[in-house]
């Protein structure tokens, strides 16, 4: 049996956990509950759980700073939060799972499955590095992003990345020092993500950070020259817009 510890400053909020765990979840049995920091950190110690169910406002502080005070984690975590744009922003960035309040019961039992089936500690550790750079800067935008790939996880800095490209249902990322990086999420989610950073899509599968650019052949049918010295091609469909971010830029 998987123990989970449910950490929520609101009494229904863990109710309704345990209420979806108990008649969608099997082979969990509930270690406990707590509804604040320090609470949350004695019952963590006391119950070693498997997976903590984690919200981010606590009556004594956040979850963040639950975390931030422990010595070691040694358990799955799930975010469980109503919606916030820029915490959510730094939970993305930082490729930790989370579920919205409301809880959908599909959603929890795939984001518990997903917890248990791929992520070993240490890489949880790497996401809580990215996340705490991220949350320093809440509001101001994150610094850092997480990818997957196959055999390795990746803590980068996103001034780094030169642009992204399309390759199947995955996305392939340049960077500055040269290096290349395939994740499996689709250059769809990434569009969006990096949306309100220095990125623009200039044609169905390719997305390019506006640092890079070095210029605009409008000769060689719409190709953009970036620093790195590659080549991609510009879409009628973006062109116009592409044009009015670096003039505005």
């Amino acid at each position: 049996m998987l123990k989970v510890a449910i950490i929520d400053d609101e009494v229904s909020a863990r109710e309704a956990l345990v209420q979806l765990l108990e008649i969608h979840c099997e082979n969990i049995t509930i270690a406990g509950e707590a509804d604040g920091v320090e609470s949350g950190i004695t019952l963590i110690k006391e119950t070693r759980p498997d997976l903590v169910l984690l919200d981010i406002n606590l009556k004594d502080g956040s979850g963040f700073d639950l975390l931030k005070s422990l010595d070691e984690i040694k358990f799955k975590l799930i975010f469980v939060t109503a919606y916030d744009r820029y915490a959510l922003n730094a939970i993305k960035f930082s490729a930790l799972d989370y579920i919205l309040k409301p809880i959908d019961p599909n959603e929890l039992k795939e984001a518990i499955k997903i917890a248990f089936s791929a992520i070993e500690i240490e890489n949880l550790n790497i996401k809580l590095n990215a996340f705490f750079n991220n949350f320093k800067y809440l509001g101001q935008g994150a610094r850092k992003i997480v990818l997957h790939t196959e055999d390795s996880l990746y803590l980068l800095s996103i001034q780094d990345i030169v642009r992204c490209q399309a390759d199947h249902s995955e996305t392939r990322f340049f960077l500055a020092n040269g290096e290349q990086i395939s994740e499996s999420k689709s250059l769809k989610y990434f569009t969006e993500l990096l949306a309100d950073y220095s990125f623009i899509k200039i044609h169905n599968n390719h997305l390019v950070n506006l640092e890079f650019i070095e210029r605009f052949d409008k000769k060689s049918e719409s190709m953009l020259i970036l620093k790195d010295k590659s080549i991609v091609p510009v879409s009628d469909k973006y062109k116009e817009a592409l044009l009015e971010r670096i003039h505005n830029y």
